[in-house]
């Protein structure tokens, strides 16, 4: 039952790893915290807005353990802590570790990951290359690891699942998957691998909760690669939390006039490796002897560029759409003012159907 009365303590607003860490040791249990007196606390040297919160938690949750031990026995989940045996080595290493975390799949302690992160705005070109990646570093045994977001994330997964294993780190609790992702997380668990996060199972997601999640991306892997990420990404945290960690960062190198590449060359510049593809990380942990996956299916080959031959408005409208970063429909009518909205629209979907643009949540981008 320790491990419950962790993660309950865990809940509690302001009790964090390390501090919980630290109520353990003078407790010698997580039960004894739960259970003690005021006075105790007190006593003990902490935080009086610590007492405050846990003594109001207990006060309106008194069966909080209960439902917890309920809950992952109905859900299926389970809940790792540090003293653990399959609690993952690396992740020790990074002193900010998490002192408990819930998963469903199979933990391999020991398994050799890398994580794959990026945009949650992915171009084609940065879709193509972390498929390709996620697939040809799964084929030789190493795990993939990331951050179940949209973009670069949900493609890195994927790609994994063809060939091997994935682990997706979330930002909130295992109880607030969205709809639309409970498919894809089955099929993670279904086939080896693992969903886990470090907050409880109802709480929410926010702004604040992802750095936090990043950093358990970074201290899982071994390094981290960050295909396409802005100057303001995400990625970028979890990049430098890797190099907080002692881990390697590599980086894919990008157009140079993409606002999609400025963070991936302001990493190349301060140090980061740059890879051309699976080949160069498995050499850099010499692992060149693995076997590397077959090249993908054809759908998720880098494609040669098709002989675009477009005129009058069509290539109007063609020539206004970036090649490396999306524009909107609005933003085509104001800059396109010589060609009709009815006609420019009309174009756009002919332009889709001959597979010489990319539209994402209704914007647009080159394929070429």
């Amino acid at each position: 039952m320790e491990r419950y009365y962790l993660a309950t303590l865990n809940a509690v607003n302001l009790i964090g790893s390390k501090t919980l860490q630290k109520l353990v040791e003078k407790f010698g249990s997580a039960e004894n915290i739960w259970r003690a007196e005021i006075s105790k606390l007190a006593e003990a040297g902490f935080n009086q807005k610590i007492i405050d919160n846990l003594t109001e938690f207990r006060s309106k949750h008194p069966d909080a353990v209960e439902k917890l031990v309920e809950f992952c026995y109905k859900k299926n989940v389970k809940i790792c802590t540090t003293s653990d045996e399959n609690y993952p080595p690396i992740l020790k290493q990074t002193s900010a570790e998490p002192i408990i975390f819930y998963y469903r799949g199979e933990i391999i302690p020991n398994a050799e990951r890398i994580a794959i992160v990026g945009t949650r705005e992915a171009t084609p070109y940065g879709e193509q290359v972390t498929k390709i990646l996620g697939a040809e570093l799964a084929a030789a045994g190493l795990t993939i690891v990331s951050g179940a977001a949209k973009g670069i994330d949900t493609f890195a997964h994927e790609a994994a699942l063809k060939n091997g294993r994935t682990v997706a780190v979330l930002g909130y609790g295992i109880n607030k998957i969205p709809s639309e992702k409970r498919k894809f997380f089955e099929e993670i668990v279904a086939k080896g691998g693992v969903i886990m996060t470090e907050f409880p199972p109802n709480f929410d997601g926010n702004t604040g909760t992802f750095p936090a999640r990043n950093r358990i991306i970074a201290g899982l892997s071994r390094g981290v690669i960050v295909v396409e990420a802005g100057e303001k990404s995400g990625a970028l945290i979890t990049a430098g939390r890797a190099a907080d960690f002692s881990r390697d960062v590599f980086v894919v190198p990008h157009s140079i006039f993409s606002p999609k590449s400025a963070g991936c060359h302001n990493l190349i510049r301060d140090g980061a490796i740059l890879i051309k593809g699976a080949e160069d990380v498995l050499e850099e942990y010499n692992f060149e002897n693995k076997k590397i996956a077959p090249k993908i299916e054809s759908e998720e080959k880098i494609v040669p560029a098709p002989k675009i031959e477009l005129a009058g408005n069509e290539k109007i409208v063609y020539d206004a759409i970036p090649q490396e970063d999306f524009i909107t429909l609005d933003e085509i009518l104001n800059n396109v003012e010589e060609v009709s909205p009815a006609e420019i629209s009309e174009i756009i979907v002919q332009l889709e159907l001959k597979n010489l643009i990319f539209e994402d949540d209704g914007r647009y981008s080159k394929k070429f």
